[in-house]
């Protein structure tokens, strides 16, 4: 077990949490707002869900190789149970992922009314499957993580989605974050960053996120 300075602080994933919450919840509405044929529409909101998509990706399989197995190593064996569940309901997201990006390929090609409405089913069920998802690993699994797994650990874990992130997104997701979390946990979310990104992106980040959010939603934030 961790000592009490060196656990993990986990604000940092409810903010990520709460973000792709909040993107998924509003993308099959955005999607249904498109009228048929406007490609030029439809671009814009496939550049979105696919960079959350991306994001969603790698934040999955941080967890799979970075968290799942040291918890599963160092807890007791009652949270076993949680583990087993996180990673099937891995599974089963990645399937819908799956579904989702084959649809919004063919929904961006044309903008075709039968297209969108496939793609907003599609990301209406990644939607629930993911609220799911993320309330489980919120009760039963995150409160444990500082026990089991060291501050440097849970960075990695951080890092691991940041580093993989196109770097012309990099500013556009830590906006998004920023937008949602406390300036306590920005500093955090930080905290492992180079210098110059360190001192740059909370100036950067969130310009760019009120950008990408005007040509999303029509206004500078979710």
């Amino acid at each position: 077990m961790t000592n009490q300075l060196d656990r993990a602080d986990i604000r940092d994933m409810l903010v990520v949490h709460e973000a792709f919450r909040r993107a998924y919840g509003r993308m099959p509405g955005l999607v249904l707002a498109v009228t048929p044929g406007d490609t030029a529409r439809a671009a814009v909101m496939s550049d979105h869900i696919q960079m959350i998509e991306e994001f969603l990706h790698l934040h999955h399989k941080g967890e799979d190789v970075l968290l799942w197995p040291k918890l599963a190593a160092r807890a007791t064996h009652d949270l076993f149970p949680a583990l087993e569940l996180m990673e099937k309901q891995h599974e089963q997201i990645d399937g819908l992922l799956v579904e989702c990006s084959s649809s919004l390929a063919r929904w961006r090609r044309n903008a075709g009314a039968s297209d969108r409405d496939e793609l907003a089913s599609a990301l209406r069920a990644l939607a629930e499957a993911l609220t799911e998802h993320l309330a489980v690993e919120e009760a039963e699994v995150l409160p444990i993580v500082g026990q089991y797994v060291t501050a440097a650990e849970w960075h990695e874990l951080g890092d691991h989605a940041i580093n993989g992130l196109p770097k012309r997104k990099l500013p556009v997701i830590f906006g998004m974050l920023a937008s949602l979390a406390e300036p306590a946990v920005v500093t955090l979310m930080l905290s492992t960053a180079p210098l110059v990104p360190r001192i740059i992106m909370p100036v950067l980040g969130p310009r760019a996120f009120a950008s990408h959010a005007r040509r999303v939603h029509g206004r500078d934030g979710f």
